[in-house]
């Protein structure tokens, strides 16, 4: 990746990245929309000339002397030779679409000095960056598909230059790198003389494809399938999340009259299981069909009856609760695959639901007295709310059902269902990725803890019927995971996870200490949200990891805990 220097024209290697596989990458295709592919002439190494080829004299036959003005025999030898013939005129020249010089076919095609191109004599494009290298192909990327219109070599007056300088210039400038990919992100790499920057397209599991320029074809264009870890990921203005990043959660629970805790989840496979205090998990619904990025909602309505809805894979949100010893689930709405269901009690003692389309449109319906559910009411504009986030329901300080959910641009917003309107809360945008989580205490005081899109995780609270100004908890947190927020040891506590993935607890009001461990070991992955479990007989847990990797740990434990009695360490997972 030479750049297009400053005052100075300035040459230089492009995308070689040492050590990266070796792969088959497509020439220059309809998917290739750079407006300088194949264009311009690079320096060409010397080429040998080639020699025209001496015909060789072919002898002709004629009469000997003694034969002259008779008819010759047959075989006799020839005593004079024919003229030389005329060589065969050279083909054509041909034009080798990378160099963009022309070549004798009878010879090797021309072969770059330096993967350098120029147009008229210039070897920059509008950009700042070197013709037909990595870097000019992604910065055309970022405008056309990212609509990042005024990105260029010094953008905000820094200069990005080769691409193994592009990761410490975003930093700088405040932007988030890291190893989680997205569509649209910058995958960037230092390894090979210059490093090497690329244009993701796809992320799959454990993969992400990118388009790029200048690797396997010198100045051409090429996608290619590669292991997540290949790259670190810039994110300066992402199409999309990876849709394998979700509002999921390795358990949801919710207390009953006893403090004990029914817990939900959705495992490896895709079946939900969900657990009463004291009993084996039992299946609810069809078996493999739900989608395991995403948390169910669980909620227990005034007779303690448990209600519970879940995303499918193909995007249907089944409800329903126990009759009979079973659960019935039916369909009941339409959500993106990536974004959970919420539920709460309304002030009626029956649940409501909340859903968020793939098209992000949220919408609302409450079961009637009449044992049937409400046609589907619409809150906020349609398809302007985020996908991959739940929105939130709970009882607020007054016992009016809230509602918090978060815009495509990480605007939040709350509701209170039974009265008033969207309210937008101050602070700056909110991560499109994290579930806020809300509390309300004993006081009236109704809580609401988010991690931002710059990864701060800052608390609101809500006292007769006013937000107050957002207020930050000390740490980088991870913008991928949803803070879990409960009652420990009479405080509030917060577990969440840091940027490197590191589950932490933190009293959940600021200015107030904790007195729980501060640092949970755990799986180091930014992307799992933690969960808390509260069981009145053995404490409060909380749950990171997922599926058969997750793991409980004990927080507190009350004072009438039996003595001596081992750690529990599948709290909420009795199956």
């Amino acid at each position: 990746m030479g750049i297009w220097g400053t005052g100075t024209r300035a040459l230089a290697v492009g995308c070689i990245a040492a050590g990266l596989l070796s792969v088959s990458v497509a020439s220059a295709q309809a998917s290739d929309d750079y407006p300088y592919a194949w264009q311009g002439q690079c320096p060409i190494v010397p080429q040998e000339p080639i020699e025209e080829p001496t015909p060789t004299p072919t002898p002709t036959p004629t009469p000997s002397p003694e034969h002259q003005g008779k008819p010759g025999k047959p075989g006799e030898p020839g005593e004079s030779v024919a003229p030389e013939a005329e060589p065969p005129p050279p083909p054509p020249p041909v034009l080798d679409p990378v160099s963009g010089h022309l070549y004798d076919p009878r010879g090797p095609k021309p072969t770059c000095a330096r993967r350098v191109w120029a147009i008229n004599g210039s070897i920059g494009d509008p950009w700042g960056f070197v013709l037909r290298n990595c870097t000019s192909f992604v910065a055309w990327r970022l405008h056309e598909r990212n609509g990042m219109g005024g990105f260029a070599n010094d953008m905000a007056g820094e200069h990005w230059g080769n691409a193994n300088n592009w990761d410490d210039t975003a930093r700088r400038l405040g932007y988030r790198v890291d190893d989680v990919p997205a569509i649209g992100a910058v995958a960037q790499t230092d390894d090979g003389r210059v490093g090497h920057v690329a244009w993701v397209s796809a992320v799959g599991p454990g993969t992400v494809t990118v388009e790029e320029y200048n690797h396997a074809v010198p100045g051409g264009y090429g996608t290619r399938t590669v292991p997540v870890g290949d790259f670190r990921y810039l994110h300066l203005a992402d199409v999309a999340p990876s849709p394998l990043i979700g509002s999921d959660r390795p358990v949801v629970s919710v207390a009953d009259r006893l403090g004990e805790s029914w817990t939900a989840r959705v495992d490896d496979a895709g079946t939900l299981l969900v657990s009463r205090p004291g009993r084996p998990a039992r299946v609810a619904g069809p078996r493999e069909v739900f989608s395991p990025v995403v948390a169910p909602a669980l909620v227990l309505d005034r007779r303690g009856v448990p209600w519970v809805a879940a995303t499918t894979r193909d995007g249907r949100v089944l409800v329903g609760t126990l009759r009979k010893g079973r659960f019935t689930l039916r369909g009941l709405a339409a959500s993106a695959t990536t974004a959970s269901p919420a539920l709460a009690v309304s002030r009626t003692g029956r649940p409501t639901l909340a859903t968020t389309s793939p098209t992000g449109t949220l919408t609302v319906r409450r079961l009637t007295q009449h044992h049937g559910w409400s046609r589907a009411a619409r809150i906020g504009a349609p398809g302007s709310w985020a996908t991959h986030t739940a929105p939130v329901l709970g009882p607020d300080g007054t016992g009016d059902t809230l509602l918090v959910a978060v815009g495509r641009a990480g605007a939040t917003y709350t509701r209170a269902l039974e009265r008033g309107r969207l309210v937008r809360l101050r602070g700056e945008a909110g991560s499109i990725t994290s579930t806020p989580a809300l509390t309300s205490t004993g006081d009236g005081t109704t809580y609401v803890h988010q991690v931002t899109a710059s990864g701060r995780l800052v608390v609101r609270t809500r006292t007769a019927g006013q937000w107050s100004r957002p207020r930050a908890l000390d740490g980088d947190w991870s913008p991928y995971a949803s803070p879990a927020v409960g009652e420990v040891v009479g405080g509030l506590q917060v577990a969440a996870l840091d940027a490197r993935g590191t589950l932490l607890v933190r009293a959940a009001v600021p200015g107030e200490r904790s007195r729980v461990a501060g640092r949970i070991r755990s799986t180091g992955d930014p992307t799992r949200s933690p969960g808390l479990v509260t069981r009145s007989n053995a404490g409060v847990f909380v749950v990171d990891g997922q599926g058969r990797t997750a793991r409980a740990r004990l927080l507190a434990r009350p004072a009438s805990a039996v003595a001596g009695r081992t750690t529990p360490t599948r709290a909420g997972f009795t199956a």
